[in-house]
């Protein structure tokens, strides 16, 4: 159940970019995608073996795991910043509905067995997406400046 779960999500995620209206470059595309996937890639090895509050299907490392994380995130991600609002008051609505989704979607992935909870609390999980949203956001904007760096 958990491999028709993740492959049904990111095949939504895929029609949906391939569908809708997509405002992001390609460099957009590719630096959101290398940076969600090395935030999720960091934040699990972190959170989930390190301090080992979680597993991701079963304990230690696995293939199907490893390209699920190098891709699912990614296209929610893209998804998050084609169709962010740059008006800072429609943003916190935006933000509020996304991180609901995301804790949300967690759950629902704890539910067909990706997520397995060992000693995480599911209050950390809006803070971890409000800060996880932020910080996407910034470094959207961040990498997106000409003027950075020199």
């Amino acid at each position: 159940m958990v491999y028709i779960f993740t492959i049904s999500s990111l095949v939504i995620n895929i029609l949906i970019i391939l569908l809708v209206p997509i405002k992001l470059t390609r460099q957009d595309i590719y630096i959101t995608w290398m940076f969600v996937t090395l935030n999720v890639l960091a934040a699990d090895l972190f959170f989930g073996d390190v301090f080992d509050l979680y597993d991701l299907i079963d304990p230690g490392p696995q293939t199907y795991d490893l390209f699920v994380q190098m891709t699912l995130p990614a296209t929610f991600g893209i998804l998050y910043l084609n169709f962010m609002p740059k008006n800072k008051k429609s943003f916190i609505y935006y933000l509020l509905f996304w991180v609901i989704f995301s804790s949300l979607y967690e759950l629902l992935s704890s539910y067909f067995g990706y997520v397995v909870y060992k000693g995480w609390k599911l209050w950390w999980t809006p803070i971890y997406f409000l800060i996880t949203c932020l910080i996407t956001r910034w470094h959207f904007y961040f990498a997106r400046n000409k003027n950075t760096g020199h």
